[in-house]
């Protein structure tokens, strides 16, 4: 009865969830791998039995070859049983995760996600409250994040997740012009509630990054990716792309901060190579190389009268202008 029991549990363990299935012979094939050399009719006799006493084990008909599977919505037989740590790891990953993940992962945790919010809510340890303990903020004003179609979603998780291209349709955020894209996806970056593709476009060299709100379909085709070589997502980011970069040119900053932004720009410094010495007018004089992008621009602007721009002398003049203007507006 060991060796049965045991037979079954592997078994058990190796039937994939719906939609995905397995066959009775490949079902025999890793049984006897792990050494339970049994018959294609122990095996069927085993699931029939299994399938009335167990719930959630189903047939799969539809088409041949038959195959066998768990319902989508079945429980996790878990032995042993799910820990609250283990627990907490799974409701912090649905809560913060969830967006990075893609939908069929999603879907494939999901009784995981539900065992989990069991586990916690019958345990008096004080883990189970750990969700509602934490929190994350931005910096930034926060804005509603753009709606994503979720079937351009889940068709661009599909080809990412499986080094595939895409066919697309996308439109520019400037002139609305509709276009057709064959698209080699190469990943994706969150930034402040905006998705973006990082990929290719129509076999070319260059990499760029569009925003999945912006894209009216996508479909998956069966096409592989061809990553370009030395290609690494986080030297894209790293580089100010998503930062709307306007040249290669990186920019010698030097400012004059009031010692309140002082303070805080010690802590969490522009650069690596930043430097904050005093001034003359009690304020204190910064240097920082930083990369040449409108974000850094937008940064400036938003500190106001924190903020005096000394050099480059090209983007001091380009702040007073926009100073001005904005300036302007109010009179």
């Amino acid at each position: 009865m060991t060796d049965t029991l045991v037979r079954q549990l592997i078994m058990l363990r190796r039937i994939p969830r719906h939609p995905r299935k397995i066959t009775v012979r490949e079902l025999g094939e890793h049984l006897d791998n792990q050494g339970y050399a049994v018959t294609q009719r122990t095996i069927q006799r085993d699931l029939l039995t299994l399938s009335g006493r167990v719930f959630g084990l189903i047939l799969d008909d539809r088409s041949r070859p038959h195959g066998w599977c768990w319902d989508q919505s079945a429980g996790v037989i878990d032995i042993p049983g799910m820990e609250p740590q283990a627990a907490l790891a799974f409701k912090l990953a649905e809560h913060w995760g969830e967006q990075l993940m893609a939908p069929s992962t999603v879907s494939a945790l999901e009784p995981y996600f539900r065992q989990a919010e069991q586990v916690l809510s019958d345990s008096a340890s004080p883990i189970s409250a750990w969700p509602d303990k934490i929190c994350t903020i931005t910096r930034g004003q926060r804005l509603i994040p753009p709606a994503i179609d979720p079937q351009v979603l889940r068709s661009v998780y599909d080809g990412l997740f499986n080094d595939r291209q895409l066919k697309a349709r996308y439109q520019r955020r400037y002139d609305g012009e509709v276009n057709d894209y064959v698209i080699a996806p190469l990943g994706v970056v969150f930034r402040d509630g905006v998705v973006y593709l990082v990929c290719q476009r129509n076999d070319e060299a260059e990499v760029v990054h569009l925003a999945m709100h912006r894209f009216l379909a996508a479909e998956r085709l069966d096409t592989p990716v061809k990553r370009p070589t030395g290609f690494e997502l986080a030297d894209y980011v790293g580089g100010g792309r998503l930062d709307f970069k306007l040249s290669d040119q990186a920019l010698t900053l030097e400012l004059l901060v009031t010692a309140k932004t002082a303070v805080h720009l010690e802590e969490s410094p522009l650069s690596k190579d930043q430097v904050l010495q005093p001034a003359a007018d009690q304020r204190m004089r910064l240097t920082a190389t930083v990369a040449d992008t409108l974000q850094i621009r937008w940064w400036l602007l938003g500190l106001g009268d924190q903020v005096e721009v000394i050099s480059p002398p090209a983007l001091r003049v380009e702040i007073i202008e926009r100073l001005a203007q904005a300036l302007g507006q109010y009179h």
